[in-house]
């Protein structure tokens, strides 16, 4: 079995390591962890299309790529660290978004043969959360099973655990 987990970063797509581990227990599946990135002019297209206003593009953004390119790395293999601490076998992924970041994920999860995609619920904000967020597009299109980790799952759990801490 081969799970994609989609990591951005944000809390709840971290908190969606330790929900899979949960339900997977010590089995140790195998994991990739996928972190897209977005070129600085697919980033320029999409805010002059569905924001209504354009961001200035130096000519040469090689340099703005390569950076972004470099920290999906860096998080992307974060990422498999809190997939090791969950109990998963995982390796690092990371790739350029052309389109859309759920696409991409999508796309790499059939390329992979993933038997699962795992994401958070809540990772985006503005523009992109309130076009129905990275979730909602892979729960739509997907074609394998999605385990989504709901936001408030996750503050429910973070909470439990602060209080059995409180109390040993």
């Amino acid at each position: 079995m081969t799970i994609l987990f989609a990591y951005d970063g944000s809390e709840s797509s971290a908190a969606a390591f330790a929900a899979a581990g949960k339900i997977f227990g010590h089995s140790r599946p195998d994991a990739v962890v996928l972190t897209v990135w977005e070129p600085l002019s697919v980033e320029a297209i999409r805010a002059a299309r569905f924001g209504g206003w354009w961001i200035p593009l130096p000519l040469d953004v090689t340099e703005a790529d390569q950076t972004s390119e470099m920290q999906a790395e860096q998080l992307a293999a974060h990422g498999v660290r809190l997939a090791a601490a969950a109990g998963f076998g995982a390796r690092a992924l990371w790739r350029a978004d052309a389109r859309e970041i759920a696409e991409t994920i999508v796309e790499e999860a059939n390329a992979l043969d993933a038997d699962l995609i795992v994401i958070g619920g809540h990772g985006l904000t503005g523009i992109r959360a309130s076009l129905g967020g990275v979730s909602s597009h892979i729960l739509r299109h997907a074609t394998l099973p999605v385990l989504v980790a709901p936001r408030q799952n996750i503050e429910a759990a973070e909470e439990r655990e602060h209080d059995a801490a409180a109390v040993g």
